[in-house]
């Protein structure tokens, strides 16, 4: 079963509710706290862009990869229909090679769990490092096993009233600290179907591996303030620096 596939064309249309300004705006609040002023930014697993045509109006250079072509399709669509000069392509994070750097990279919405693989993980955070300028900052969240443990992926919305009705169960492993979404969508009456598969890294386990490839400065954030992290954070803001 397809994950990011048959979802693609309607992506946005579920995404809606998501508060993407205020992302941006705390992203942009966690490269002030690093002192990084970024010209060109590279959105890892950027999805249908929005993140990035967000980031473009405010004056930045942007370039996204995600390993769906179709989300990418969606993004490139978009792109061009608003007149957004944006890069994207088809790529995975894990050994993704561009040609070029970047000031800045970010990875939202806990792309990055859905690398099940340890060493495939720390190979993303590798080829993010590579194509970092020295001085570049690396931003990125992650779900945390508390978040998996809450049932957080047990979603539904079967109001009649919406267009995409959608019934999500997840089931958890805390042996493997994998927890695999089976998810079930309606639009026009038509059914259909996506298994999503995500793993939950602990805290001391990805600082390690960033200061492993390279990185120094690390902070970790509760999402969306500048808390530390405690037990029961459920999504975790990394913010680290590639040494000048």
């Amino acid at each position: 079963m397809q994950s990011f596939g048959p979802i693609a064309p309607f992506y946005d249309e579920l995404m809606s509710v998501v508060p993407y300004r205020m992302w941006v705006g705390y992203y942009l609040l966690l490269l002030a706290q690093q002192g990084v002023r970024p010209r060109s930014i590279l959105d890892v697993c950027c999805g249908t862009g929005t993140m990035c045509e967000l980031l473009h109006q405010e004056g930045f250079e942007v370039t996204g990869i995600d390993l769906s072509p179709d989300m990418i399709a969606v993004a490139r669509r978009k792109a061009a229909n608003k007149g957004c000069d944006i890069r994207y392509e088809t790529a995975d994070a894990c050994d993704f090679e561009l040609g070029r750097r970047f000031d800045a990279a970010l990875s939202f919405f806990d792309s990055l769990n859905n690398i099940l693989e340890p060493e495939r993980f720390r190979s993303a955070l590798g080829r993010v490092f590579e194509h970092l300028e020295p001085g570049g900052s690396f931003v990125f969240d992650l779900n945390t096993a508390y978040a998996f443990e809450q049932r957080l992926f047990d979603q539904r919305n079967l109001r009649p009233s919406a267009r995409l009705k959608y019934d999500w169960v997840g089931e958890y492993d805390p042996s493997t600290r994998i927890i695999t979404v089976h998810m079930t969508f309606w639009r026009d009456g038509v059914e259909f179907r996506e298994l999503h598969r995500q793993r939950a890294y602990d805290d001391e386990e990805v600082r390690e591996m960033l200061r492993e490839v390279g990185f120094t400065d690390i902070r970790g954030y509760a999402s969306y303030t500048l808390d530390p992290v405690r037990r029961k954070t459920d999504r975790v803001h990394y913010a680290a620096l590639k040494p000048a």
